[in-house]
C-alpha cells in the first residue's frame, strides 16, 4: 500500500533580508511547516534542532555566487541527519543565474507526494529515477526514518482513541476496552518515542519490549 508523504504544500513566504542565513530559520520553520523538507521529520519530535540548509551548498557558490549564502530561496528546512548526509553534493552549472541542485528536487518546486510514498512499513520509497537516487543521497533508507514515521502512526492512533472513547464513555463495555487498548498503546508510544530520540543521536539502542500484537497487526 502506498502511503502520502506528506500532508502539506511548502510555500515560501519570507521577504526579509538578513546578513546571517541562521536568523532565516524561525521562517524556514512556519513554511516547511516545522518539517525537515526532505524526510518530513516534525521537528518537535527530537531534541536536536533543525538547520537551514543550503540547496546548492557552499563548497560550489564560495567565492562564485556568495549571494547565496543568504538568498532565501536557497534555503531549506532539514534535520540534522538529513542536512549532515546531504553535505557539499552539487551537481550544475554555477555560472547559470537558477538556484537548482541537479542531484535533488527542490521541495519548494515539486510537490514530493508526486516523488516520493511510504509503504506498509514506513520506508520512504519512490519509483521515480531521480527520486530513488535522492533516497540514496539522502540515505532516507535508514530505519531511523521508518522509527519517526512509526512514532507519528501510533500518536495519531492514540488520538482517533481518545475520540472514541469520549463518545463512548470509559463505564461502557466497549469504553472500557478502548480504555485498555489507549493504555496499552500510549506505553509503547512512549518506548518508541524514547529509542527514536536516543538513536537519533547515538548508533546504540535496542528494544525493551516486543511490539504489542494488536499494533503489529
Amino acid at each position: 500500500m502506498k502511503r502520502t508523504f506528506r500532508e502539506y504544500k511548502i510555500q515560501r513566504t519570507c521577504i526579509k533580508s538578513f546578513k546571517d542565513y541562521a536568523s532565516y530559520k524561525k521562517y524556514l520553520r512556519e513554511d516547511f511547516h516545522s518539517r525537515c523538507a526532505y524526510c518530513n521529520l516534525l521537528d518537535s519530535k527530537i531534541t536536536t534542532p533543525f538547520e537551514a540548509d543550503h540547496m546548492i551548498p557552499r563548497e560550489a557558490f564560495d567565492g562564485k555566487r556568495d549571494e547565496l549564502e543568504t538568498l532565501y530561496e536557497n534555503l531549506v528546512y532539514a534535520c540534522k541527519k538529513c542536512n549532515m548526509a546531504k553535505g557539499s553534493q552539487y551537481k550544475g552549472d554555477i555560472r547559470r543565474n537558477v538556484v537548482e541542485n541537479e542531484y535533488f528536487y527542490d521541495p519548494v518546486k515539486v510537490d514530493y507526494n508526486d516523488i516520493f510514498y511510504r509503504d506498509d512499513t514506513g520506508s520512504i520509497c519512490s519509483e521515480d529515477e531521480k527520486g530513488r537516487d535522492m533516497i540514496s543521497r539522502l540515505k532516507l533508507y535508514r530505519p531511523i526514518h521508518n522509527m519517526a514515521w512509526l512514532c507519528e502512526m501510533l500518536e495519531k492512533t492514540l488520538k482517533k482513541l481518545e475520540q472514541q472513547l469520549s463518545k463512548e464513555g470509559v463505564e461502557s463495555e466497549r469504553g472500557k476496552l478502548l480504555s485498555q487498548a489507549k493504555s496499552e498503546l500510549q506505553e509503547y508510544y512512549i518506548l518508541c518515542q524514547n529509542v527514536f530520540v536516543a538513536n537519533y543521536n547515538s548508533k546504540k539502542y535496542e528494544w525493551s519490549k516486543p511490539m504489542p500484537a494488536s499494533v503489529a497487526e
